[in-house]
C-alpha cells in the first residue's frame, strides 16, 4: 500500500510539474505542503540536505509563500552555511513583512556571524513580539557578551 501512495504521489508530481497550469491551486497547495511536511521532519532528525532538497520542490511548486524559504534557511542554518540562511529568511521576511517572526531567525544568523545587525533584528522584532522569552535571554546574552568584552580589553586613555 506505501509503495501505491509512492507512485501515485510522484505521478500526480510529474504531471504538475510539465502540466501545471491545468492543477488547481488547491492540488498544488497540497503538493506544497506535503514537501514541507517532509522537510520539517528532515529537519526535525537533522538531515538538513534532504530538507532542502524538499523545500526546493516546494518552492518550484509556489515560491510566493515564506514556509519553504524559512524551513530551508533552518537547514541551511545548522549547515552552517550563514549567508545562504541569510538569503533565503530575507525572502521569506519579504513576502510576510517586517512583522514576521522570521526576524528572530534572521537574528540568529546576525548573531552567529557575530553581526551588529542582530540588535536591529531582536529589537524589530521584540516590538511586535514582546513576549517571547528566548528572544529577551538573546538580547541580554548579547549586551553581556558585549559588556564582558569591554571589560576584558578596558578603556584605554589617548594621552594628547
Amino acid at each position: 500500500m506505501e509503495l501505491y501512495k509512492k507512485i501515485t504521489l510522484y505521478v500526480v508530481l510529474f504531471l504538475l510539474f510539465n502540466c501545471g497550469s491545468n492543477f488547481t491551486q488547491q492540488e498544488q497547495i497540497r503538493v506544497y505542503n506535503y514537501y514541507i511536511k517532509k522537510a520539517n521532519s528532515f529537519n526535525d532528525i537533522q538531515n538538513y540536505k534532504a530538507s532542502i532538497a524538499h523545500c526546493n520542490l516546494a518552492i518550484q511548486v509556489t515560491d510566493t509563500l515564506s514556509i519553504a524559504f524559512k524551513t530551508k534557511g533552518i537547514a541551511l542554518y545548522n549547515l552552517n552555511f550563514l549567508d545562504d540562511a541569510l538569503e533565503n529568511f530575507n525572502k521569506a521576511i519579504s513576502l510576510e513583512g517586517e512583522t514576521s517572526e522570521i526576524l528572530k531567525n534572521r537574528a540568529l544568523v546576525h548573531l552567529k556571524n557575530k553581526d551588529s545587525y542582530f540588535l536591529k533584528d531582536i529589537e524589530i522584532y521584540l516590538n511586535h513580539h514582546p513576549k517571547d522569552e528566548e528572544a529577551i535571554m538573546l538580547k541580554r546574552d548579547y549586551y553581556e557578551n558585549i559588556s564582558n568584552y569591554v571589560s576584558e580589553i578596558g578603556f584605554r586613555s589617548i594621552n594628547y
